[in-house]
């Protein structure tokens, strides 16, 4: 009875601990699991009681029952089996080096069996003083473990926290009997506990590594995604745009002639008629501005020099971009242009005082186009060193984010500073 009350003690905490860890998981049936742990307890026991009744070797069968109660975690728990295997192997090791300094101390501090209800006691009292601890550090393991998705890694790094159990279990184990008592054995115990807990730190500070370039690596994908699809809604937007133009300026030719037709054609004495025609004549808008030979940038820079009319922004526009370049597409350019205009605008509503201005300019020098914006602002900016919050939603825009990431697309960057109450921004790309 004493035998089996110790294989008890010291081999339970495989079982529940995994539950403590992974509780918060993603579980297929946490009753099923519960219910087929008890039942592989409750078998082990009944073949430790066997085996001990009829002087068998139990220790075999005490590891098969391992492997089995670590199956049905694999089974039921929604986690890689390496992953698994990896935070279960800390356990064991736990347990093993527990069980070994327990001997230690009921061989050497009180002269007891080993297997006693004494060692039992024993067992009891150090898994109560260390498990708070194994919990703590092993609950930040596996959350890591969870979170962390690299399965070629995962194939590989099990294998050392393996080693170390398997080293437990070879080197130590052949002194249970003969040499529990001696301080070599307990240096031996005492030593893989340190270097147990030394390696897992180590690779605990290797996954979160990889979590954060797994993390960076994710961002770049979304962010490259987010741009190329700003850059189709760009080149989409600038289509129609230009389309638009076209039609109002044919709109506006027509018009004109059909007046002047209309106006010949009034007789001598239609003098009201003629002036009304002539007012009308005059009240046609001018063709818009050209601000440079590239129509896709004409058109989005004419909109928003419209909108800076309407909303009393004093704008200062001078460009230079070349009709047609080798390397940037005119959906990228506007992706730049449109976001800084629309930028500045926004920058420029939100204020409450002060002049409200913004000033573009663009030079083309070789295969070198750089493109500077000044605006006035209200003086508070959001910044966290690479994006500034949006002041359309509770989040770090993206519109600078995709004007850098089209500059160094195509060699060049982007730089973006407050100075006093006025955001400064500049870029340049290869052309």
């Amino acid at each position: 009875m004493e035998q089996l009350f110790y294989i008890f003690c010291t081999t339970l905490p495989s079982h529940i601990i995994p539950f403590a860890l992974f509780w918060n998981f993603r579980w297929c049936s946490r009753t099923a699991a519960l219910v087929l742990v008890a039942a592989n307890v409750l078998c082990k026991m009944a073949a430790a009681a066997y085996c001990l009744a009829n002087g068998l070797y139990f220790r075999n069968l005490e590891l098969l029952f391992a492997v089995v109660g670590f199956l049905i975690y694999c089974a039921f728990l929604r986690l890689s089996p390496f992953k698994m295997l990896f935070t279960y192997l800390l356990i064991v090791d736990y347990m093993l080096i527990i069980r070994g300094i327990a001997a230690f101390l009921a061989v050497q501090a009180f002269d007891i069996p080993i297997q006693g209800w004494g060692s039992s006691f024993i067992c009891i009292l150090l898994y109560g003083v260390t498990l708070p601890l194994l919990l703590r550090f092993s609950r930040r393991v596996a959350d890591l473990v969870y979170r962390t998705d690299a399965p070629q890694l995962w194939r590989i790094i099990w294998l050392i926290p393996a080693f170390v159990t398997v080293l437990t279990l070879v080197f130590t184990n052949a002194y249970l009997e003969s040499s529990a008592g001696s301080a070599f054995f307990l240096f031996c115990r005492v030593g893989l506990l340190v270097c147990v807990f030394a390696i897992y730190y180590v690779l605990l500070q290797s996954l979160e590594g990889v979590e954060q370039q797994a993390a960076l690596r994710q961002r770049l994908i979304f962010e490259s995604r987010l741009m190329e699809t700003q850059i189709a809604e760009q080149k989409k937007h600038s289509a129609l745009m230009l389309e638009h133009m076209s039609e109002l300026r044919r709109q506006r030719h027509d018009l004109r002639h059909q007046l002047a037709a209309i106006r010949g054609l009034a007789g001598k004495d239609d003098a009201r008629l003629k002036q009304y025609i002539d007012e009308l004549l005059d009240a046609i808008p001018a063709a818009p501005q050209a601000y440079c030979e590239n129509q896709a940038v004409n058109a989005i820079v004419s909109h928003y020099a419209a909108l800076c009319r309407e909303r009393g922004v004093e704008a200062d526009i001078r460009l230079v971009v070349p009709a047609k370049t080798e390397q940037v597409t005119d959906a990228e350019l506007c992706v730049i242009f449109g976001n800084l205009l629309e930028n500045a605008l926004e920058a420029c509503a939100r204020m409450t005082e002060g002049r409200r201005f913004l000033r573009l300019v663009s030079a083309a020098h070789l295969d070198t186009l750089t493109v500077t914006m000044d605006n006035s602002f209200d003086g508070h900016a959001d910044f966290d060193g690479e994006r500034f919050r949006s002041s359309k939603r509770d989040d770090f825009g993206v519109g600078l984010g995709s004007i850098r990431a089209v500059a160094r697309k195509r060699g060049g960057d982007a730089r973006f500073e407050p100075d006093g109450r006025v955001f400064r921004s500049s870029v340049y790309l290869r052309v």
